[in-house]
């Protein structure tokens, strides 16, 4: 073994400075805070999510011969107020060797970037496929980007010369010259070399990418990759029909549905220097300009000759009276023959003074709409009472409000089975009038109509514009009549096997529609409340 690669082998590995401010802030509050909500912040930096795996499952594999794959089940086994005082010792990566090097800082800062974005869609599609353990999905996403980090931290050279001949030959004669094996094999060995669990590792295995979930990751990982270079790469298309083969959504749902993505991780990663993809989502079709160099770049504009300045013009005092001096140009320093574009900024808008007043328009309905500081909130707290300490009616209250005022969803119905195990009945309302015959929604267990279909196990429908035709049909013409034409979501939830009842929402059937993001996080909302439900007490 070459000694650059020794350096790549398991050791003290730094995070940023921003997770470490963050983990810090976390201190004074270790008593209230549950993993999840540490997990997220630990999830958003990849390497402090490969030291927090790496140091469980080395510790975890030795004792019990178990694996851990997600890094809130790590945090569990290690201990929260154990982990965050580990946490105050480890190096920021910004005082590092690797920190001090511009190139390598931000090579690293590129990387880290696209595994959040990766990994973000890699999650929302696995929990859109009803995968209730996404987490693992999500850290597979972002661990495939471990093996450049650890060059750029530990091995700059190797890495700058990988990234040179990257640029002049196929990638895989690259990692051949460089790494003496393609990437991914290399991958494979410096994951398990860090105590990765396997189930990671075969996610990251191109030998099992027919699974669904190895789908999800391979398109999620290909969208993250080429948005970095703008959204109009045909290649897009090859990864969209994918994640729509996979989660049964018409193209352009998926679409919608990856861009909402990136908007949402870019604005989550802020902390991070490097241009999200998403910036690039406004921009219009068109070749994107080659990248230069940036090694050739710095030594040609060293080499460059210095101005020549121009001796100043001796004027006689006076002879100058009553003109106006002529422009100075200041020097400016030469730019890139193809600069990449930047995001236009965006500017407030202008009043002109003399125009004349709009106008008044009519009036409009206002939709509701979604407050996402609620939303993360009611997930927290059916995440902390998960323990029996609230009983049913306290727990639906909970849910409801996440529905309502989180998703901005106007009619909620909570139905439960019935007492006999016979039927689905509504037992929770919210935005829903005492005349609105939606208070009477109910059905029977084993019927054949789409409700009683749902309660076969966890999945959810939306019925909209674009599967009405098909869908509608399939309810029953008295459960037509209760709910009305419409959009609308539902969703069952089961604790294991067991179905415990079904939620409903819409926004009315007025000028307020539905859309895929929000069904995205009206799924995940719903996982987490079959969570909450099944730990009622009494």
């Amino acid at each position: 073994m070459t000694d650059w690669l020794a350096r790549l082998q398991p050791g003290e590995i730094p995070i940023f400075r921003h997770t470490h401010r963050a983990l810090a802030e976390f201190g004074p509050r270790r008593e209230h805070l549950a993993a999840r909500e540490i997990a997220q912040e630990v999830l958003a930096d990849p390497l402090a999510t490969l030291h927090t795996l790496h140091t469980v499952n080395k510790k975890v594999a030795q004792r019990y011969g178990t694996e851990v794959p997600t890094v809130e089940h790590a945090l569990m086994m290690w201990g929260i107020g154990a982990y965050l005082d580990a946490a105050r010792g480890l190096p920021i990566l910004e005082t590092t060797p690797a920190g001090r090097d511009a190139r390598a800082l931000k090579a690293l800062g590129v990387l880290a970037r696209r595994a959040q974005h990766a990994a973000w869609q890699a999650r929302d599609f696995a929990v859109q496929h009803s995968d209730i353990r996404a987490e693992e999905v999500q850290v597979a996403a972002i661990l495939w980007h471990l093996p450049e980090m650890l060059l750029w931290l530990r091995a700059p050279e190797e890495a700058r010369r990988l990234e040179r001949l990257g640029r002049a030959r196929p990638a895989a004669e690259a990692e051949m010259e460089v790494l003496g094996q393609s990437m991914g094999a290399f991958r494979l060995q410096l994951l398990e070399a860090w105590s990765i669990p396997e189930l990671t590792r075969d996610l990251l295995d191109e030998r099992h990418a027919e699974r669904a979930r190895q789908t999800i990751l391979a398109a999620s990982l290909d969208i993250a990759r080429r948005s970095e270079r703008g959204w109009w790469d045909e290649g897009f298309l090859a990864a969209y029909n994918a994640l729509a083969g996979v989660v049964n959504l018409p193209v352009e749902n998926v679409i919608a549905t990856v861009h909402g993505n990136a908007a949402r991780v870019a604005r989550h990663g802020d902390w991070l220097a490097a241009t999200p993809s998403a910036a690039w989502i406004p921009m219009i079709p068109g070749p994107w300009p080659q990248e230069p160099d940036e090694e050739e770049a710095a030594a040609t504009e060293a080499a460059r000759p210095a101005p020549v300045q121009p001796k100043p013009e001796v004027v006689a005092p006076g002879a100058m009276a009553g003109k106006s001096p002529a422009p100075v140009e200041a020097h400016q320093a030469p730019t890139p023959a193809t600069p990449a574009p930047t995001p236009a900024p965006v500017t407030a808008p202008t009043t002109q003074p003399s125009a004349p007043a709009p106008a008044e328009e009519p009036g409009h309905t206002v939709c509701p709409m979604p407050d996402k500081q609620v939303f993360r909130e009611t997930i927290r707290g059916i995440e902390g009472h998960l323990d029996g300490s609230l009983n049913l009616n306290q727990m639906s209250a909970l849910i409801l409000k996440g529905l309502h005022t989180g998703l901005g969803l106007s009619r909620i119905l909570f139905a439960m089975i019935t007492p006999d195990g016979e039927r689905v009945k509504s037992r929770f309302t919210l935005g829903v009038p005492t005349e609105d015959s939606l208070r009477h929604f109910e059905f029977r267990l084993d019927g054949k109509d789409l409700f009683a279909q749902l309660m076969g196990k966890m999945q959810g429908v939306w019925i909209n514009e674009g599967n009405r035709e098909r869908l509608w049909p399939m309810v029953d013409p008295r459960l037509q009549k209760v709910i009305g034409a419409g959009d609308f979501y539902a969703m069952s939830l089961f604790n294991g096997g067991k179905p415990l009842g079904l939620i409903y929402a819409d926004r009315g059937h007025g000028e307020c529609g539905l859309d895929p993001l929000t069904y995205t996080d009206f799924k995940m909302f719903c996982l987490q409340a079959a969570r909450g439900m099944a730990k009622v007490k009494g």
